[in-house]
């Protein structure tokens, strides 16, 4: 059947694909930027051979889909071996905060050695200056982790509360160069990109929305977004700032 969305899985990542039947020799791939994979084939090719077709050419649809997925994401995550001093600029969560870093040799390593916010200044508190990227890093990501397994539960209730029928998403983040987030429809997996603590947390709560909204609709079309829009309507603000 012309049209209809089928779905195979390489690597743990899903690839969503439509079939045309037309008079031509070959099977012919194109990668459109919704996310979806068009082929084209004769009446006598079988489903069976497309799949595999499909499955061979799994590093080249991957690598297109992320090319179309690729955003500008310039600042930078606090790094453990990172070049930290005092009043660099450092964003945590869209705002930027003055860093400053207080040296007091007389702490401990674990139990007092600590981040926190004085107005405008992000503080760090260390043993040694040199371990100001470390501490700075755990606090990034033990942070991120908070809010995002916040707003995973969060989100679940928002679709919940439209209507839709969704179960929990097992959440993992990690950093990722050219996606915001990714959805696994069959693991009920969604994974997000650590790269979003540098963003304001609405943002993160959009990525949430739109990878959800894949349990509905499994690809980028119009039915898809109208759910993202029924869900949380000024996504599109949230869209413009991930572009920037």
């Amino acid at each position: 059947m012309d049209g209809n969305i089928r779905t195979l899985t390489a690597g743990g990542r899903e690839i969503q694909w439509t079939l045309t039947r037309k008079k031509v020799k070959n099977v012919n791939l194109r990668v459109k930027p919704d996310g979806t994979v068009r082929i084209s084939a004769n009446t006598r090719v079988s489903v069976k051979f497309i799949e595999d077709f499909i499955l061979k050419n799994a590093e080249f649809i991957f690598s297109a889909l992320d090319r179309f997925a690729v955003k500008s994401v310039s600042p930078a995550l606090p790094k453990a071996s990172g070049d930290f001093q005092s009043g660099d600029t450092v964003c945590y969560f869209g705002k930027n905060y003055t860093l400053r870093i207080a040296v007091d040799e007389s702490i401990s390593y674990a139990a007092q050695e600590n981040v926190s916010f004085l107005g405008d200044e992000l503080k760090v508190t260390v043993r040694y200056e040199n371990r100001a990227g470390r501490l700075l890093e755990k606090f990034y990501a033990e942070e991120t982790r908070k809010l995002f397994e916040t707003l995973n539960r969060r989100t679940r209730l928002m679709f919940l509360a439209k209507g839709y029928s969704v179960d929990g998403a097992e959440l993992k983040i990690r950093e990722m160069k050219s996606r915001w987030g990714s959805c696994h429809i069959a693991d009920k997996k969604i994974v997000m990109n650590s790269r979003l603590a540098l963003y304001p947390e609405v943002c993160a709560a959009y990525v949430f929305v739109h990878e959800y909204a894949h349990f509905i609709v499994p690809n980028h079309s119009a039915d898809f977004y109208a759910v993202v829009g029924d869900v949380m309507p000024d996504y599109r603000v949230c869209m413009d700032m991930l572009k920037k």
